[in-house]
Parts: structure tokens; sequence; C-alpha cells
């Protein structure tokens, strides 16, 4: 994908905040401020869709919930893409089930890739990550 420079001047606050959270995210400013406009502008498009911070890096999340949007759509696949069980089954409105997807159909390059991750975990393989992970035992 080719990039190309865009200049922008930002208020003393705003400035000072983008080298904070440049710092935080491990990245020069312009690499921050580029990412952080990229998600704004996603987030624009579709409104049901917000950016976090998480232990792997920045993710979408379906808005107001604690539901990444690479787990919808695995949730979905599992329920055969079928909007309104995926909805019932997590007592969600339609809309919300269908902008999650819609993003992740309009981004399959950085969905898929977590997908298919999640896809591939086995424990075996979680063990490595997280030595004192241990199988729970329901009763």
């Amino acid at each position: 994908m080719t990039s190309r420079v865009v200049s922008l001047r930002l208020k003393e606050p705003a400035s000072a905040t983008l080298e904070r959270q440049a710092r935080l995210m491990q990245r020069s400013v312009g690499e921050t401020a580029a990412i952080l406009l990229t998600e704004k502008l996603k987030q624009e498009e579709f409104p049901g869709v917000e950016f976090r911070r998480t232990s792997v890096g920045r993710l979408a999340y379906v808005k107001g919930t604690r539901v990444a949007v690479w787990l919808l759509v695995m949730l979905a696949r599992d329920h055969d893409m079928d909007v309104r069980n995926v909805a019932e089954h997590l007592d969600w409105p339609i809309e919300r089930v269908e902008i999650g997807l819609a993003y992740a159909a309009a981004y399959p390059g950085e969905i898929e890739p977590l997908v298919n991750d999640a896809s591939d975990m086995t424990y075996e393989k979680l063990k490595l990550r997280v030595p004192g992970a241990q199988v729970a035992k329901l009763a």
C-alpha cells in the first residue's frame, strides 16, 4: 500500500498529548499520528467500532462492549454467519453485530490474521506463551 506525506499543525496541548502517546506506543510521533488518524477515520466510517490498547497492540472492538471484532467474527462463523443468532446469543441489537461484521469485511487484512491465530491456538501453544496456564475443570 502506498503512502504519502501529509503535513499538519497541532496546537501545543494536542502536540504534547501526541508525543506522550508516541512514547506509550514506542513509536515515532509521525507513526503514532498516522496510526491514530487512520483509526479515527475508520471509526468515522464504522461508528460502531472503536480502538483500544491491548497487550498485543491496538485492536478494533465493537463499541460499548468487551468484544473485539476478530472475536465477533469467530462467533459469527460458529453460528454460520447468521446475524440474528449471533445477536440473540450476545443479547445485542442486530445492528451492533452487523456493524462489527461490516468492519471485518472492509478490513480483512487486519482481522483475518487475528482470527487465524486464535483458530490455530492449542493448549500446548498457549503454555509456551503463558507458562502458568492450566486446564479448568468444570463441575
